[in-house]
């Protein structure tokens, strides 16, 4: 019918086990047969409470990663620092179909992310989120816009990147 992916699931609060193959292996089939996206939910496991900080963080998302390579994962929220092990070579090899949303991040990381998050990931791995309606899109542009990105860095964070994750055809001028 269209549809191009599945998400934003909370594993945690949706009461299945990330690390339980029996169980995550026909989900992540179903996923990759037909070429869906899975968008999860991720926390950082340190650092301040808020509203939503769930239990998925990087100790819990690398496993699902190594387990399921062809997995084409987005991890909402900066995937609670994931990006930051990927300085590690095997992390960052294991990451080659794994994405990361800006998602509610003025009230996670300094905008400092970005450039440390295109440093070592590149700028093709950021996806623009809000969380809508907890922020709106217009706070995050403001964000992404005040960070003096090259324009070309800039253009595949506010959509580059998303269509071509979508299979969209770009519309650059």
């Amino acid at each position: 019918g269209g549809i191009k992916g599945v998400g934003e699931m909370r594993p945690d609060i949706q009461l299945f086990d990330l690390g339980d193959e029996v169980m995550m292996e026909p989900f992540i089939e179903v996923v990759s047969k037909h070429k869906l996206i899975w968008l999860t939910h991720a926390s950082e496991p340190v650092g301040h409470e808020y509203p939503g900080k769930g239990g998925i963080t990087p100790d819990m998302l690398y496993p699902l990663i190594t387990s399921f390579p062809d997995l084409t994962l987005v991890c909402a929220h900066w995937g609670g620092g994931l990006p930051f092990y990927a300085l590690m070579p095997e992390v960052k090899k294991a990451m080659a179909n794994v994405f990361f949303d800006t998602a509610a991040s003025p009230f996670l990381y300094n905008p400092q992310i970005y450039h440390q998050v295109i440093q070592i990931l590149g700028a093709e791995k950021i996806l623009f989120g809000t969380d809508y309606p907890l922020l709106t899109q217009a706070r995050l542009l403001k964000e992404v816009r005040s960070l003096d990105l090259p324009p070309e860095t800039e253009r595949l964070i506010l959509g580059g990147n998303a269509r071509r994750l979508l299979g969209l055809t770009d519309t650059k001028g």
